[in-house]
């Protein structure tokens, strides 16, 4: 089964990703690729700060309690994106 959640990718300065940050029940977890060894410890704790605030406003980020009635891949990632002030995508949801 797919990993139901919303996760914020991480660049560096050249595009490639260097990290992947998401919340689940446990915490924020973070994968650090290969990639992601080239950063400064400091820049790279600041860019996964700046994911988790940003995550922090999805509401159904962690992915649980998906109403039954999403049967679609696309209204699935859509209430994913749901953030608190009722947008998705730039528009109200």
């Amino acid at each position: 089964m797919d990993t139901c959640r919303t996760e914020a990718e991480i660049a560096d300065e050249r595009g490639n990703r260097v990290a992947i940050v998401f919340e689940d029940a446990d915490g924020w977890p973070t994968e650090i690729l290969e990639a992601g060894l080239e950063q400064s410890p400091s820049h790279l704790n600041a860019l996964m700060e700046n994911a988790k605030e940003t995550l922090s406003h999805y509401v159904n980020r962690r992915g649980e309690n998906v109403p039954e009635d999403l049967v679609t891949r696309g209204a699935l990632s859509l209430w994913l994106m749901v953030k608190d002030n009722g947008s998705s995508m730039g528009g109200k949801f």
